[in-house]
């Protein structure tokens, strides 16, 4: 079992909520997979992150049509992450 996002890319390339909501493109649709939480009935919760993703990138080497895997940051971007957001949203 995979953690991911389906997401529709609009022409501009950024993610089309709406239209993935109306299940009229359902062809384009595409799978983001951020981590790995079961393989084969084992539960892979306990490793840490960063060794679910190796073994979730192998996974995807095979490259599954709409099946990607998503970018991942190493160390600890939270902080600067909630930053950037915040500054983002104050400003819209």
């Amino acid at each position: 079992m995979n953690d991911g996002e389906a997401v529709l890319l609009g022409v501009d390339s950024i993610s089309d909520f709406d239209g993935l909501d109306s299940r009229t493109h359902n062809d384009e649709v595409q799978f983001y997979a951020f981590d790995i939480l079961v393989s084969d009935g084992d539960d892979l919760r306990k490793p840490p992150l960063s060794l679910r993703k190796t073994n979730l990138t192998r996974l995807l080497a095979r490259r599954i049509d709409g099946i990607f895997l998503s970018d991942f940051e190493q160390g600890e971007i939270g902080p600067d992450l909630f930053r950037h957001a915040s500054c983002s949203a104050s400003r819209a």
